[in-house]
């Protein structure tokens, strides 16, 4: 199984805060929002991730994930136009392959103790396509996700005026590998890009769209705004405090058997005292 994290884009609503860095790399309490994607798919199976950035990020992803543990586990690929979601996941197709995958925005963080065995609990039911929803006070502002007692999805709607529902799709999807052929053959939507939501259409069409609704446990955070940049570390540093530490990419890493503890112990020997201690605690 396969990941693709798309990081690519502009986040102008967080400048000048952005005007550094992408938004993924902007700090969640104690670690850069990236982590907790990657740490996700890790933690769920996924062997490797392709990252999809902007050219000006490239840099810093590759030293951010120098490390040898990393090596043949993170592929970066650099998104040279913004013509859309579907046009970001492109980029990945090599890589890809004939895997299925699955695609995360990597601006979505979920704060859940088991969140990682329900990802995996969907990669191993996937039939088609399966997408993450979270039940929101403003779904207008979201793709609306209508869907049978079943969870079968009935229809998806980029930003309604009207919601049929109050879920939001949350940006975490589980694709079989007939995504990547149904990418290749978009055209542009009214706005002037290819849009992700016109394959998850093909596959409602056909039945063949599951939903896995989030429950209410599930945090499901907004880094939209600084105000909600802040809230998100707040709820992170809470979780933490009570559960130890979360979206820990070496303690995943190590967890699932994929490197040694020598490895483990090496990879983050460069840490702050603090960190490490907390990381060790987490064991």
């Amino acid at each position: 199984m396969k990941g693709i994290i798309l990081t690519a884009g502009k986040a102008t609503r967080l400048r000048p805060i952005t005007d550094c860095y992408g938004k993924v790399l902007v700090p969640i309490y104690d670690k850069p929002m990236i982590f907790y994607g990657v740490s996700l798919l890790f933690g769920a199976g996924v062997d490797e991730i392709a990252i999809v950035c902007n050219e000006s990020d490239h840099s810093t992803f590759c030293k951010l994930f120098s490390d040898e543990i990393y090596k043949n586990r993170i592929s970066f690929f650099v998104q040279k136009e913004a013509l859309g979601t579907a046009h970001a996941i492109k980029y990945a197709k090599d890589f890809v392959g004939s895997d299925d995958f699955v695609l995360l925005f990597g601006d979505n963080i979920f704060v859940m103790k088991d969140m990682q065995d329900l990802l995996k609990k969907s990669i191993k039911e996937n039939v088609g396509l399966t997408l993450f929803a979270k039940e929101v006070k403003d779904p207008e502002r979201f793709g609306v996700v209508e869907f049978d007692k079943d969870n079968n999805v009935i229809s998806i709607e980029e930003k309604p005026e009207h919601p049929k529902t109050n879920f939001a799709s949350t940006g975490l999807y589980v694709c079989n590998n007939r995504a990547m052929k149904e990418v290749e053959h978009l055209k542009k939507s009214p706005r002037g890009e290819y849009e992700f939501t016109d394959v998850i259409v093909k596959y409602v069409k056909e039945k063949k769209v599951k939903v896995c609704p989030l429950p209410k446990k599930c945090q499901y955070l907004d880094t939209g705004t600084f105000d909600s940049l802040l809230e998100c570390s707040n709820i992170v540093k809470d979780f933490e405090a009570k559960n130890g530490l979360f979206g820990c990419v070496e303690l995943e890493l190590y967890r699932s058997g994929k490197i040694t503890k020598s490895q483990f112990e090496k990879s983050i020997s460069h840490y702050a005292k603090d960190y490490k201690e907390r990381i060790m605690k987490s064991l």
